[in-house]
């Protein structure tokens, strides 16, 4: 069976959720036989595309543009140049997007059984003739969250316009299937849970140095709207006064002008660190830490649950979304909703816990990721995309 994925998760991240499900997806199924993939991309900054060697000779992002006109410099008139000449050359969009052009002259040569989009931009439609498509919709926070959106905001138009259309649907979730059905009206046949798969942290068990000399616990990830990092903070101030060496460590992006009012009105700017991890110092982080905390109303799924079950770090949650779902009896869970008091306790919990009930909540957590496996994932697609050829 030939597939062809193309490039939209890989343009728009540089890592991410949604760009990484698609590099484990699909480097399992280029290892069955019955598989032959092929990745639309020419130009991706994208960490998973090249960890898992889906492509070869990828270029930077744009690298085709700038080596035409100059590198990153500006002069005037250089978008009315860009479009004359890309489009004599004819690619499209402002000569922006070389992917996409790459993508449509692998659809038109029509020699693929299934094309998968890895986002919603519809641009393929005219060019499937007849051929399947199937897609994954991750989550449907835009839809349940749209005071974070805007109401022309393009996942929201673009999802709608694409799920009557494709052949079928896959959702990391039961909760995400549910919300599929119920907010666009899908079809229940039209739609399959797959769950993600626990990727390899460390491959071979070591962690790595204690990064920090202080009791601390770790946030990872965006901290915009519905993450709830704020209302976070808020119940991190209350531990503090009474565990005044625990801190909160967040990764990702640095904080910006808001966060760090807010973190200086709550009197933590001693507590909380920043820290722009690399992939090789999330074993350490994880395994350190007293818990991973995900305050977050929604997740489509919620990948770090897995990568601190696989670096034996108990899993501190909001009980909410699918966070049950995917974490079972080996979470401990507090209701954002009730206020801070609920966190407060349910990190006391945690802190006093004895090295014996530690053990066996990581256990647990053991177990619960072996139910996620990415190979079994490919799998569970593959009979997807044998019923539609």
């Amino acid at each position: 069976m030939n597939l062809l994925f193309d490039y939209q998760a890989f343009e728009m991240q540089c890592f991410g959720g949604v760009s990484r499900s698609y590099a484990e997806l699909i480097f399992h199924l280029k290892k069955k036989e019955e598989c032959v993939c092929q990745v639309a991309v020419k130009e991706s900054d994208n960490i998973h595309l090249k960890e898992c060697g889906l492509v070869k000779d990828v270029k930077p992002l744009y690298y085709t543009h700038n080596k035409w006109f100059g590198g990153k410099r500006k002069f005037k008139g250089q978008r009315t140049l860009t479009r004359m000449v890309f489009g004599v050359m004819g690619y499209h969009n402002d000569g922006m997007s070389y992917n996409q052009d790459n993508c449509i002259k692998l659809l038109k040569r029509q020699r693929f059984d299934v094309f998968e989009p890895t986002f919603f931009d519809p641009y393929f439609l005219p060019y499937l003739k007849g051929k399947p498509f199937v897609m994954t919709v991750h989550d449907m926070i835009p839809e349940l969250f749209p005071q974070y959106f805007r109401k022309d905001d393009a996942q929201i138009l673009q999802k709608r316009k694409l799920c009557p259309l494709a052949s079928h649907i896959h959702v990391p979730s039961e909760k995400t299937k549910e919300d599929l059905i119920s907010i666009l009206n899908v079809s229940p046949d039209k739609v399959t849970v797959i769950p993600h798969g626990a990727s390899k942290i460390c491959p071979n068990g070591q962690f790595g140095e204690r990064l920090f000399d202080f009791p601390y616990l770790l946030y990872v990830g965006d901290r915009f709207g519905y993450k709830n990092f704020d209302l976070l903070l808020g119940g991190f101030a209350k531990v503090v006064k009474d565990y005044k060496d625990v801190h909160l460590v967040c990764t990702g992006k640095a904080f910006n002008d808001a966060e760090r009012r807010l973190i200086s009105d709550l009197n933590l700017g001693d507590n909380i660190v920043h820290f722009y991890a690399r992939q090789e110092s999330f074993g350490s982080l994880y395994h350190n830490a007293i818990a991973f905390v995900y305050p977050s109303a929604y997740e489509g799924f919620g990948l770090p649950i897995l990568e601190a079950f696989a670096c034996g770090c108990p899993v501190l949650l909001n009980e909410a979304s699918c966070f049950p779902e995917v974490g079972g009896d080996a979470a401990v869970y507090f209701d954002m909703d009730a206020g801070m008091q609920d966190f407060y306790e349910k990190f006391r919990y945690l802190y006093f816990m004895s090295a014996e009930d530690r053990a066996n909540l990581i256990e647990k957590g053991n177990e619960r990721l072996s139910k996620y496996s990415w190979d079994e994932s490919a799998r569970k697609l593959i009979t997807i995309y044998n019923g539609l050829v």
